[in-house]
This record gives structure tokens, sequence and C-alpha cells, in this order.
């Protein structure tokens, strides 16, 4: 979870209350919206940006400066704004399997007991740099 410092707080605040301020345009950035359909293709860019990822494009801005998970829509339902990212998950462990009487058994080493039959494998992943 962030926790909003003064130095932290007084940018981010700028920039979200600031962004529908000036929109860029085909000259540039404009401080007022030309025509209405300027504005439109805005708010379009917008829902569409909130319905695919869950963020609006200020949380997608929040999230890069920060490093963090940022979101508004999580903001509004659980009352964090940002959080650390999940850590990935652990690799799958190999597995041996062997045929037994009723049902194949599994184990994580390889199991030579007598006649037992190997009937399949998996091996642990390998980590992709």
């Amino acid at each position: 979870m962030i926790r909003l410092t003064a130095p932290l707080a007084a940018p981010l605040a700028a920039m979200l209350l600031l962004s529908s301020c000036a929109f860029v345009g085909r000259e540039g950035i404009e401080t007022e919206v030309a025509a209405v359909g300027d504005f439109n293709l805005f708010m379009n860019l917008e829902v569409l940006s909130v319905i695919n990822t869950r963020k609006t494009m200020g949380d997608h801005v929040a999230t890069w400066i920060t490093g963090k998970d940022c979101s508004t829509v999580r903001a509004q339902r659980e009352g964090v704004w940002c959080v650390d990212w999940p850590a990935p998950p652990s690799p799958p462990a190999q597995v041996y399997c062997y045929a037994s009487i009723a049902k194949p058994s599994c184990y994580s080493q390889p199991y030579n007991e007598g006649n037992d039959r190997l009937i399949g494998f998996v091996p642990a992943a390998i980590p992709v740099r």
C-alpha cells in the first residue's frame, strides 16, 4: 500500500486535477477543447481504458511514476489507490508418476523400488530471463 507523503502527493494531485484542463490537439496542447469530436474522443479513450484495464489514464501515469499498481476503481471499492505488484508465481515442482493398482502414485523424487513403471514425468520449469 502506498502512503502519500508531501513530496509525492503534490505532483500527483496537480497531475490528476489539471489533466482535464488541457487537451492535445493537432497544433499541440490547447487550453480549450476546439471541437466536440475532440472531447468525445478523449472521453471514449478514458472509458475504454477503464473498461479494459480498470485504470484511468491518470492511473497509468501514476503507476509509471510510482512503480506501483495504481487504480481509481480499486480505490473506490477497497479504499487503497496504489499497491505493490503481486509476486510472480513459483514454478511447478517436478513430478514423477508411477503405475499402481488403483491410480497413479506421484512423487517429487524418482521412486526406484522393484518393478515400478514410470508413466509420466513433469520436469521443473526453467526460469526465463
